[in-house]
């Protein structure tokens, strides 16, 4: 593996200033912001269905992020596991490349499904089956999972077909191809007369402990620029949902406001969280020495590293 010093050009404008609101962020996430967000009591595993990395005995770089002291190795982009977990994929950001059906699991029988194809990345899935086993505990049945994952030539037949394209995005720009969406329904209720029933409340509100998100909420329509949808669920990891359910964020304003702010630190679930986003600098980006840590693309010209001890 190679290590280079990486280029501090670029970086001298913002060190004071972010320094600073690093330790912002702290306070803040730690306390919380006075707008009724509290650190949920987490009823599945601390870190559902991860794919943590570690970098033990490396060479440390001469210099780090400012306000992320651990962040200490530099790596290529293209030596990490980019898990998607936070890759924007809407209208105006497509998927670079087609998902490995690699990872990919068939829902069916350990959780009901419209068809026994149904399929997941194994992520989503451990995180979609604690949900359900949640859901199952407080009495609230009849779920099944209407759709997961879908390849390009599924996704083009659905939108060519779409009644209402405010509900179906055109083929490479559609979650449903990354394999961490689900569209979650009830026996009892089709996608429009779920609307508003006791199910699709307690999903919006129990999704966050098990890192997925009600992606498409209806008072964020202006910024999804996707007509409400209930039942649209995505995985982005647990630390992540909290997040932004403690600052009503949609997946568009919690990368932009990584994008603009870098990062934050956190205690979450028993553990301290740093989740810092960075541009790479000729492929290069800082990763923590020696913590468990994933990564992700943003899909937005940045990738976002997620630590925690």
């Amino acid at each position: 593996m190679h290590r280079r010093k990486r280029k501090k050009k670029g970086l001298l404008a913002g060190m004071i200033v972010f320094a600073a609101l690093a330790i912002g962020f702290y306070v803040l996430a730690v306390v919380g912001t006075g707008d009724g967000g509290s650190i949920p009591t987490n009823t599945g595993s601390a870190n559902t269905g991860t794919d943590p990395q570690r970098l033990d005995a490396v060479e440390p770089s001469s210099a780090h992020p400012p306000g992320f002291p651990l962040f200490t190795a530099e790596v290529h982009t293209s030596e990490l596991t980019d898990t998607q977990y936070l890759k924007l994929v809407n209208r105006e950001h497509a998927l670079a490349a087609p998902v490995s059906d690699a990872r990919l699991v068939t829902v069916w029988p350990d959780m009901p499904a419209r068809t026994n194809y149904v399929t997941l990345h194994t992520t989503a899935f451990s995180a979609m089956r604690e949900l359900f086993t949640a859901a199952q505990n407080a009495n609230i049945g009849s779920l099944f999972i209407a759709s997961g994952y879908r390849s390009n030539d599924e996704q083009s037949q659905i939108y060519a077909n779409a009644v209402d394209s405010r509900y179906v995005m055109p083929p490479g720009h559609s979650e449903h191809q990354l394999g961490i969406a689900a569209d979650i329904l009830t026996s009892a209720h089709d996608f429009q007369s779920i609307r508003g029933t006791p199910e699709a409340e307690w999903l919006a509100e129990n999704a966050p402990q098990f890192g997925l998100i009600l992606r498409y909420p209806y008072d964020k329509q202006d910024i999804t620029e996707v007509a409400y949808e209930p039942w649209h669920f995505r995985y982005v990891g647990q630390v992540h949902a909290w997040y932004m359910g403690l600052r009503n964020f949609v997946l568009e304003e919690y990368i932009a406001y990584l994008g603009e702010q870098g990062g934050y630190q956190a205690e979450f679930d028993g553990r301290t969280y740093s989740v810092l986003y960075q541009r790479p600098e000729n492929g290069m980006i800082f990763v923590p020495e020696g913590l468990n840590f994933w990564v992700s693309s943003a899909n937005t010209g940045g990738y976002i590293v997620t630590a925690w001890r």
